[in-house]
């Protein structure tokens, strides 16, 4: 992909949109909806109060987000070496094992061990002590990735349909190509969520975030995506999701 300045600005507003989004809700993350309208009103919270004691706090979601990056570039890294292979989820994979390193301390030397010295000291970010932060990611992401096994569309790791993985696969909307993103963002769902709605939510946000990179605005996205969606087993779950928040939007359009 050729790099100008307008793409490494859209780069940059998308994932440091996201991290700010993450920890704007991080302190409502685990309240119901009653008792966010209780504590905030009716159109919930809208201003950084502390989570994890401090104000705009780095979260779970955002280092994965960020690894996922990582692993997207080291695979096309790799790709130029050897062409005939598709390196994208065994790197985006070896990505979350070095991010787990730095939730538990414990599982280093069993990885490197398991999957190799290579595969664990690879990339930048590992480096970065800001994200060694620890904070709760999901019982199926860590599971998944404890297991010593990674997880696909043809051999799910569980049956679990959190939102652990469309939470981190933005990165694949901005460089996969239009044919590959909604399944390449699937694949790299499926590594730890085993469910069709696990990971076919990721395929939804990739291809919205890919089409919006097209050029397109947010309702033709999302009904691109939606089409996409459609075509795949299992869909139904996450189709009825989709329409509910396309009903949303035109109810109360929002401007991008």
């Amino acid at each position: 992909m050729n790099m100008n300045r307008k793409t490494l600005n859209n780069f940059e507003g998308c994932l440091l949109g996201g991290a700010v989004g993450d920890a704007l809700g991080a302190p409502v993350e685990f309240m119901s909806l009653e008792e966010i309208t209780d504590r905030f009103g009716p159109e919930g919270i809208g201003e950084f109060i502390p989570a994890y004691g401090k104000i705009g706090a780095i979260t779970d979601d955002t280092q994965m987000t960020l690894f996922t990056a990582e692993g997207l570039i080291l695979s096309r890294t790799r790709k130029a070496v050897d062409p005939s292979a598709d390196h994208v989820s065994l790197s985006v994979y070896h990505a979350y094992l070095r991010w787990l390193s730095t939730q538990d301390r414990s599982v280093a030397n069993e990885m490197i061990t398991q999957h190799g010295t290579c595969s664990m000291i690879d990339g930048i970010l590992i480096g970065f002590r800001e994200l060694h932060a620890t904070r709760a990611p999901g019982n199926a992401c860590l599971s998944s990735l404890k297991s010593g096994v990674m997880g696909t569309l043809q051999h799910p790791i569980n049956n679990s349909k959190g939102c652990g993985g469309v939470m981190r696969i933005a990165p694949v909307g901005l460089v996969e190509p239009s044919d590959r993103v909604f399944d390449t963002a699937c694949q790299i769902a499926a590594i730890t969520h085993g469910h069709p709605t696990g990971y076919l939510a990721a395929g939804c946000l990739a291809q919205i975030i890919g089409e919006i990179m097209s050029g397109h605005d947010l309702l033709t996205a999302t009904l691109a995506a939606r089409r996409t969606l459609e075509d795949r087993k299992n869909h139904n779950e996450c189709t009825r999701a989709l329409v509910k928040a396309q009903d949303a939007w035109k109810h109360k359009p929002v401007s991008f």
